[in-house]
């Protein structure tokens, strides 16, 4: 056996335990735990841990990412303190606690000649024995025996369609979506599912497709349908939950409770959800899911934070601007209201993110947002990933990855979260790496554009260019109201394709209405060819740039583009000063190539990246030589 602190791992029972009280794990994570206690003398590698982990049985990245989450919640440990487990980003773990090892009481003296390696080996062959036993049992463990299902029905992944507001007032479908919204959130706590993003299940609202084609489309197993009538200070809420692959409705339910303690019936609908489909819904260190310890709440605040996501969703400037005045009406009222300082966090940056606002300004505000929300309640995955898209923009990269790696250990579907931390793999040199977990978000958020855009962005500067050109062309389809033109324009271009380049500018100028762009293009082609339509686009950019806001960094590359350095630096020194989003990325845009012998961007690295511009600059140069 191995002690640890007050837990006690047995490899010959199979069993967790703490203070005496059994913890239940899927047998693959105490198989994981075991495995690394044993080698907690050294670094264990991802690739090693894939390969005798799970042994014959082909996963991929974010399956071990998600099982050693599962081990972390278990554990009640901190990736911010490695308690248990360290995490060496990209490459691995080591389990790092005190170990002591010692007979089970029941046992007799081991055998002479029987080292304690042979022992454990013999543990974890065991373990694998049971793992397969189960298997041919189909047990879905850990559902009592009448519940039981087969291993090949297990339910890992799951969408919450729009709900139907009973109300009759078309006015009230705004804290209709919030509670949904709030569900869903819930749900993406449970370990091992997948839930759908709430904007890409939108589109169902009173739609007439098929359960199983709407599961098809969303890539989930299961699907949940249900209405909400509200009627003064009570709530009445009718959820389903049913199988898509057979149409089977597996449970159903009714949940009346007062406004008041509308977490409470969040809570109770998603716990109940988890304990049907058979994961763990209280986890140790966790008494409960994100806002049991907050109930009751008032109203009031339930209702600012849903009328802040509706117009959060607009992306429009008084859109924005009133999402933020919302949620921070919601966190006046209820001050520990996680959830609603992490949307605050989001409203700031994306205020900057379409040009309504200065990014240094918003980027310090949505870290306020952001650190609120952790004082909150640390313990709720929204602050963590907000706070790390501060972290990330304002070149702080290893506090980021943390930041990231800490809301997936709350949240392993957090969208915002996984994009972080595939930023994090580019960063650190493992690309391929990086697109894996971006298709992975393309999962859990099919329909929605910022979290699909990432995949073609990330396919793009690592110079994979027919790669992002078929992304992008995907996601135009998925997504036909998300221009894409503006993408494939520069793709084209570092391909070197400049007719078909200047076809997509002009779509995406005409799509936009900008006459202005339009006829510089045309004008600066016919005097100057492709080039010279780059110049005179430029040149428009930098007069408009002077009546209203145009991002630095758009107007630098398009001087790159047109092969105008002097220019082109100027306007980047201009984005580092204004804190541009899109600096962060400095080292690995292929159409700033054109710039990279100046010292002068050799100074930019520095001002972007720190302390980790030659960690970051041997990632990029690795990527530029294997495009030439």
């Amino acid at each position: 056996m191995y002690r640890f602190d007050d837990f006690v791992v047995d490899p010959e029972t199979w069993r967790l335990s703490r203070g005496g009280q059994e913890i239940h794990l899927e047998p693959v994570v105490l198989k994981l735990l075991i495995y690394l206690i044993e080698n907690r003398e050294r670094l264990v590698t991802r690739q090693e841990l894939m390969d005798t982990v799970w042994g014959n049985t082909v996963i991929s990245e974010s399956a071990l990412t998600k099982a050693v989450a599962r081990l972390r919640k278990s554990l009640g440990d901190d990736s911010a303190t490695h308690r248990y487990l360290e995490t060496v980003r990209s490459q691995g773990y080591r389990f790092v606690a005190a170990v002591e090892e010692a007979e089970r009481p029941d046992s007799p003296a081991m055998a002479p000649g029987k080292t304690g390696a042979q022992t454990k080996r013999r543990a974890l062959l065991a373990g694998t024995t049971a793992i397969a036993a189960l298997l041919v049992l189909g047990v879905f463990w850990p559902r009592a025996p009448e519940l039981e299902r087969p291993q090949e029905d297990s339910i890992h992944s799951l969408a919450v369609l729009p709900l139907k507001n009973l109300t009759g007032d078309s006015d009230q479908d705004y804290y209709v979506d919030g509670l949904q919204d709030l569900l869903i959130t819930e749900l993406s706590q449970l370990p091992g599912l997948r839930v759908t993003s709430r904007q890409s299940t939108v589109r169902y609202r009173d739609s007439q497709l098929k359960t199983a084609d709407i599961a098809s489309e969303l890539g989930v197993d299961t699907l949940v349908e249900g209405s909400l009538l509200r009627q003064g200070r009570n709530i009445e809420v009718t959820i389903q939950l049913i199988d898509a692959r057979s149409d089977d409705y597996l449970w159903a339910e009714r949940y009346t409770r007062e406004t008041p303690y509308v977490f409470d019936l969040i809570s109770d609908v998603a716990m109940a959800i988890g304990s049907e489909i058979g994961v763990v819904t209280v986890l140790p260190g966790k008494q409960a899911l994100t806002h049991d310890r907050m109930s009751p709440v008032d109203p009031r605040a339930i209702d600012a934070y849903a009328l802040g996501t509706m117009y959060l969703e607009q992306f429009t400037r008084e859109g924005i601007r009133t999402a933020i005045d919302q949620f921070k009406m919601a966190v006046a009222i209820e001050p520990r209201f996680a959830l609603a300082w992490g949307q605050l966090a989001a409203a700031h940056a994306f205020h900057a993110l379409f040009g309504f606002a200065s990014p240094r300004d918003s980027i310090e505000l949505a870290r306020a947002a952001a650190l609120s929300a952790i004082e909150a309640d640390e313990q709720f995955y929204s602050g963590h990933s907000a706070l790390g898209w501060a972290r990330l923009w304002t070149g702080d990269f290893d506090g980021a990855c943390d930041s990231f790696e800490e809301a997936l250990r709350l949240n392993p579907s957090a969208p915002d979260a996984i994009h972080g931390e595939a930023d994090c793999l580019l960063f650190d040199g493992y690309p391929n790496e990086s697109v894996a977990r971006l298709r992975d978000l393309k999962t859990i958020s099919p329909f929605i554009a910022m979290h699909n855009l990432p995949l073609p962005s990330h396919l793009f500067v690592t110079r994979r260019f027919d790669e992002a050109i078929a992304a992008a062309m995907d996601m135009q389809k998925r997504i036909p109201r998300f221009s894409m033109h503006w993408f494939l324009a520069k793709a084209y271009w570092e391909q070197g394709r400049l007719d078909k380049a200047l076809e997509e500018e002009r779509l995406e100028y005409q799509r936009r209405g900008d006459t202005v762009l339009l006829v510089a293009l045309e004008d600066g082609f016919q005097a100057g060819g492709p080039m010279g339509a780059m110049r005179a686009i430029a040149a428009a950019l930098v007069d408009r740039a002077g009546e209203s806001y145009v991002d630095p960094f758009e107007i630098a590359e398009t001087f790159s583009r047109a092969g105008m350095v002097d220019e082109a630096l100027l306007w980047l020194d201009q984005a580092v000063e204004y804190g541009s989003y899109e600096m962060t990325y400095i080292a690995f845009w292929p159409h700033l190539d054109v710039v990279r012998d100046d010292l002068q961007y050799e100074d930019l690295l520095k001002r972007v990246y720190g302390d980790k511009v030659e960690e970051i600059r041997r990632v990029a140069d690795s990527l530029r030589s294997r495009d030439r």
